[in-house]
């Protein structure tokens, strides 16, 4: 199937997002751009009260179908200063997306219900998506699809996986406190130290009965501020990560138990917070939908089986609240090296027509369930 798409809009727009990444939440003239992209396309849409990003809304009846890009970008060291960079792709997402809603736009015949592209920020800090789902902005869908550039010792150039399937992760923010004493009369208090030593060695110990992979790791530890003193404060931070959500539920109870055990004795454990992301959540009709659309555009051979990844998104978050049934991320191969989230990544920039021409195929075949 042959879709006609403007390819030199794709780069122009490529072009402008590139150089102007914005922050988390900071996406003011991201989105100003994207409401000017589709002001041009004559795309009626939506923003949200209080934050970034917007949603557009083409056509009219069920099913309704969403399609989401995200749209914020990185701070990082790079060349001897800091810079806000879209080392994560999410500039060409918007740029694929965009184009989406100008076939569409220029095709509304072709739309089988309505469509629905949510440009959403803060997908790097794991907050936007729920943030776009309690605005209540968004409503019910019947479909969701997403799509993220992949690494190419994930997914090849000139290929694309019907699914990324990310894993759940999960940090927490944890306060360790004790009672202070001189490091002479360690008797006379209780040391976080110790408390802290005993729990990570509880939290390699959690076991799953499973073969699929999972972890638990603390990233962070920071106690004490003298020598010759017990500290009676100390913060930490733990990462954990699992295939699917079941096992980060298992995962979770564990450590909270893990931390209960250790508040005696004048240890007190206090969680002060945790970030979630939910691990991919498989629908067949949408994956099924996804495979047609691949190779509709790339072939039978451009079809790839799922990478394995250990990376997650928010995306996963509007079927885990409940938002949609069926949903799917594409996973597009285009070359990229040396991989996401590294300063001065690259990727054949051709591969985004072939991106936008999957998304636009897989929309008109979700039609037909």
């Amino acid at each position: 199937m042959t879709t006609l798409i403007n390819e030199k809009q794709i780069l122009a727009d490529f072009d402008y997002l590139h150089t102007r990444g914005e922050t988390a939440f900071n996406e003011v003239n991201t989105t100003e751009y994207l409401a000017k992209r589709l002001d041009e396309m004559g795309v009626s849409y939506e923003r949200f009260d209080d934050f970034t990003g917007l949603i557009a809304t083409i056509g009219n009846g069920r099913p309704i179908i969403g399609l989401r890009s995200d749209i914020d970008a990185l701070k990082q060291e790079y060349q001897g200063k800091t810079q806000v960079l879209h080392s994560c792709g999410h500039d060409s997402h918007m740029s694929m997306v965009l184009a989406v809603a100008g076939y569409y736009a220029a095709n509304p015949n072709e739309i089988p219900g309505t469509l629905k592209i949510i440009f959403q920020p803060a997908e790097e800090t794991v907050t936007g998506a729920e943030r776009v789902i309690k605005s209540g902005k968004l409503g019910q869908l019947d479909y969701l699809y997403g799509l993220h550039v992949c690494a190419k010792n994930e997914v090849p150039g000139k290929h694309a996986e019907p699914i990324i399937p990310d894993i759940a992760t999960r940090t927490y923010w944890v306060t360790i406190t004790g009672k202070t004493a001189h490091a002479g009369r360690p008797e006379l208090g209780a040391n976080v130290i110790d408390g802290f030593s005993t729990l990570n060695e509880k939290f390699k110990q959690i076991k799953l009965d499973t073969k699929l992979p999972y972890s638990v790791t603390t990233t962070m530890v920071k106690a004490g501020e003298s020598s010759n003193i017990v500290p009676d404060k100390g913060t930490f931070a733990v990462d954990l990560r699992a295939r699917t959500n079941d096992m980060m539920d298992q995962l979770q109870a564990q450590a909270f138990q893990a931390m209960k055990d250790v508040s005696v004795n004048g240890i007190n454990v206090i969680l002060d917070g945790n970030d979630l992301s939910p691990a991919a959540i498989p629908s067949e009709p949408a994956i099924n939908n996804m495979k047609q659309a691949i190779t509709q555009v790339l072939g039978e051979d451009g079809l790839v089986e799922p990478a394995p990844t250990q990376g997650g998104d928010d995306f996963h978050f509007y079927a885990y609240d409940g938002v949609v049934k069926e949903s799917t991320m594409l996973g597009l191969g285009c070359d990229l090296t040396p991989g996401l989230h590294v300063p001065g990544m690259t990727f054949d920039h051709t591969a985004m027509f072939d991106g936008a021409k999957i998304l636009i195929n897989v929309i008109r075949l979700t039609g037909r369930q």
